[in-house]
């Protein structure tokens, strides 16, 4: 019978005896486990709670993923006072030098769903099918990331062969996948995303698990991003869903008075959990040991200027961008640097509290990575390509207005720069920025603040990262990206 062995690295698994909060991802123990097929559905969901912890670390979404979404992008600098991440800042990555950590971790949270997704064993139940949908959910997830970082844009019309390698199968050491083409990906992830959202739930319990409305939101986002014939509509079709039916996805946006404390209080309670989140990573001083978070690599130590490992600044140009009434614009605090002169952010604190009467506590707010404002903003991209434009337009100003930013008179392709520009503004800090631009072959231009590849053309190959080379050497059938070689 065969078997496979789960390392408890690969799983990040821990054991404590007490759950810091309700919200908490249950903790395994640590310790490695020969599984045999059949699995049992207690080993199912340790599998699974794997790919959450893998997703969640620091190479992840837990760190990295987010701020290189931005540092990759337009409007983010780095202060020369702490500079790490230079080969991403400058641009200068290659297969033998870069800051990038997230090839292989997202191909073991593929590893870990593909163990759930193919075991035919383990009896049916509701719980089991809630499982298996959820890790079809994860690894579409997965692939999507990979394929929007390491492969050219789908609208590009360039490279199109230099997709991701797509493995369904269990874990296998001697298998050499080569790369599939971009439009396959972009099949298996909508195959798999929309298989997610068959059987999720349409409320988890806690924030912390994806559900449908995050699959709705990722195949309205996929669809944006492949937009062949037919994709508006069904991005149209899932972001009307997710905002006609926000009740029962238990799902609102925040409002001006509550934006500040969304983000830049101190008070977890009215932080987390929130109606406005559709998926955030738990964090706190259990997990934070599983998946690295603390503090010589945390989000908060590199956004926040309280920080002493403080580095990542806004651009003055984009903080003026802003009306001052935008609420957005005060979650910016001004760097008095000399030479380096921008805006921090305090969308990030480094310090917050479970609630209003507990202790300050650095690195535990949960990370919000999938939020309605996206919902919001994806139904108006959509109505702009299906020819709605004055309804996209009316929608844009009623989305800036909640934030009292810019009124917007656009037409025309001046319409959909400023879908991107509201876009810049309400995720800024939030690992879109770059995405953003790949997305509309649209270059990189950075006019203050840098020194090395400061505009990078559209479809340049510096949109599309380079796999390392020790994975090239490993699999001969793994081509490099063209340009890299």
């Amino acid at each position: 019978m065969k078997k496979y062995i789960l390392i408890a690295s690969s799983l990040l698994c821990l054991a404590f005896t007490n759950s810091c909060s309700e919200s908490d991802l249950d903790l395994e123990a640590q310790s490695s486990d020969n599984i045999e097929v059949p699995l049992t559905e207690e080993k199912m969901q340790m599998l699974l709670k794997g790919a959450y912890f893998n997703m969640s670390s620091t190479s992840g979404y837990g760190t990295e993923l987010l701020l290189f979404g931005d540092l990759l992008g337009d409007k983010l600098f780095m202060s020369s006072t702490n500079a790490l991440y230079l080969f991403t800042a400058n641009k200068t990555y290659g297969p033998n030098q870069s800051d990038f950590g997230f090839y292989r971790l997202m191909y073991d949270v593929i590893m870990s769903c593909n163990m759930v997704i193919n075991d035919t064993n383990v009896q049916t139940n509701a719980n089991v099918e809630r499982i298996k949908a959820e890790a079809k959910l994860m690894r579409g997830y997965a692939y999507f990331i990979l394929v929007n970082y390491y492969s050219p844009s789908p609208t590009s019309g360039i490279n199109q062969e230099y997709g991701v390698p797509i493995v369904l199968g269990n874990y296998d050491s001697l298998i050499q996948p080569p790369r599939s083409t971009v439009a396959q990906v972009y099949e298996q992830i909508i195959s798999d995303l929309k298989a997610g959202e068959q059987g999720t739930e349409a409320i988890p319990s806690t924030k912390v698990l994806l559900g449908k409305a995050a699959a709705k939101l990722l195949l309205s986002k996929v669809y944006l991003t492949r937009r062949a014939p037919g994709d508006a509509e069904l991005a149209l079709q899932y972001t009307s869903d997710l905002i006609n039916n926000a009740a029962s996805y238990k799902l609102a946006p925040v409002d001006q008075a509550g934006y500040v404390s969304y983000f830049s209080g101190d008070n977890d309670a009215l932080s987390e959990n929130q109606d406005e989140t559709i998926w955030e990573l738990d964090q706190n001083e259990n997990s934070n040991i599983v998946t690295g978070i603390g503090s010589n690599i945390a989000l908060p130590a590199y956004y926040s200027r309280l920080d002493s490992k403080r580095n990542l600044i806004f651009m003055q140009s984009f903080y003026a961008s802003f009306n001052t009434t935008d609420v957005r614009r005060s979650l910016f605090a001004v760097n008095n640097a000399a030479g380096n002169q921008g805006y921090w952010t305090t969308k990030y604190p480094n310090k917050t509290r479970p609630d209003a009467n507990s202790p300050q506590a650095e690195y535990m707010r949960n990370l919000k990575i999938l939020r309605f404002a996206d919902a919001e903003l994806s139904h108006i991209e959509a109505l702009y390509h299906t020819g709605q434009q004055t309804l996209a337009l009316t929608e844009l100003n009623a989305f800036s207005a909640k934030r009292k930013g810019k009124v917007y008179t656009s037409t025309g392709a001046a319409l959909l720069t400023d879908i991107l520009t509201e876009r810049s503004k309400e995720f800024y800090g939030e690992g879109q920025r770059f995405l953003d631009l790949k997305r509309y072959n649209l270059p990189i231009t950075k006019a203050s603040n840098c020194t090395t590849n400061c505009d990078v053309p559209a479809n340049d190959k510096l949109f599309v990262l380079p796999v390392s080379q020790s994975a090239v050497n490993a699999n001969p059938n793994l081509k490099q990206y063209p340009g890299y070689n």
